[in-house]
């Protein structure tokens, strides 16, 4: 009788003995060999289950140049809450192997290439500095105050000589102006995006066109600029400046923004920012005067609040989409791009 609670108690222990085993070894994380296919936004979903994780992963391995671009054979490390990329190639001087795909792998590849932008169908719209609107909508046939698509209209071009029959132009609103957050100096005025035309007839120094995609309704006055179609995939490219800059305004008018909203930042194509560059929003530490009395002053590193992609750039100005969100952000947040 004495034998069987010794022999469950031993059984016991020696579970707990191999639980404790298992615990050791999933702290060193759990190791995945890269399959054909494989993206870090797949991985990120699959282990995490977080897609927009990748980022994090993207930045701390430099020699990826193209985040959802991985090789066969790599292998990455699961911990808890991240993963991590082991080196597939030791030696500096061994490069990884050309994949050999066959036409429709490749064109399957150069599409995970892309990333795809959630499009709420309202249009990005910009920031207008010194550009000069191309014309204006003066007046339609029917007369009617409101316009929309298939709607035809008469323009007034500032320079018909360059007009055409086909020519494709933006139609957009001018909205607020736009100061920056701390000079208050005026940086620009904010063109709501109201859709396009194109042009379908020229009658002497009178330009007839027709509305296409209205993303709201168009009024006499509604200013014409450089047609740019509608981004919905935007190949992820690595920043080349280390400028930091302020989100300036929003598409929508809110007073916190997060993950899928359109934000404008004061960085452009003169301080080396392009289309696809990833940057985080960030913004100075809280420390309470308690804490400050106590610790003294110390400089912290800004808080993360997250992460957007550049969609098209003016000279000092872009906008950009809010790929991941940890908490709120603000006009007035700091932006960084990321390069390493």
């Amino acid at each position: 009788m004495t034998r069987t609670p010794m022999r469950w108690l031993s059984l016991l222990i020696l579970l707990l003995f191999l639980c404790g085993t298992g615990a050791a070894i999933a702290a060193e994380g759990q190791i995945y060999t890269i399959k054909k296919g494989d993206t870090l936004w797949d991985l990120s979903k699959k282990f995490i289950d977080d897609p927009y994780y990748w980022p994090n992963i993207w930045s701390k391995n430099p020699a990826i140049s193209n985040p959802h671009l991985i090789f066969p054979g790599q292998k990455i490390r699961i911990l808890d809450g991240r993963l991590e990329i082991i080196p597939a190639y030791a030696e500096a001087d061994k490069q990884p192997p050309e994949p050999q795909d066959t036409a429709q792998e490749q064109g399957d590849r150069q599409t995970d290439e892309l990333i795809t932008i959630k499009s709420t169908g309202s249009g990005d719209g910009f920031i207008l500095t010194d550009e000069q609107p191309l014309g204006l909508v003066v007046d339609s046939v029917d007369n009617r105050v409101l316009l929309t698509r298939n709607d035809v209209v008469f323009v007034k071009m500032n320079d018909i000589s360059a007009v055409t029959v086909g020519d494709t132009y933006g139609l957009f609103e001018r909205g607020e102006e736009i100061r920056h957050p701390q000079t208050k100096k005026t940086l620009g005025t904010m063109m709501n995006n109201l859709g396009y035309l194109q042009v379908t007839e020229i009658n002497g120094g009178t330009v007839v066109a027709k509305i296409g995609e209205v993303f709201r309704e168009v009024t006499r006055g509604a200013e014409l600029f450089e047609y740019i179609p509608q981004r919905k995939e935007i190949t992820l490219q690595r920043g080349t400046t280390d400028q930091e800059g302020l989100v300036i305004a929003a598409r929508d008018e809110k007073g916190t923004f997060s993950t899928n909203d359109i934000i404008f930042v004061n960085l452009g194509s003169a301080s080396g920012l392009q289309s696809g560059n990833l940057f985080y929003i960030s913004r100075p530490r809280q420390v309470s005067d308690e804490l400050i009395d106590q610790a003294g002053e110390m400089e912290l590193p800004d808080a993360v609040l997250g992460a957007a992609i550049t969609i098209e750039t003016k000279e000092n100005t872009a906008s950009a989409i809010i790929i991941k969100s940890v908490d709120a952000a603000f006009i007035g947040d700091k932006v960084s791009v990321v390069t390493n």
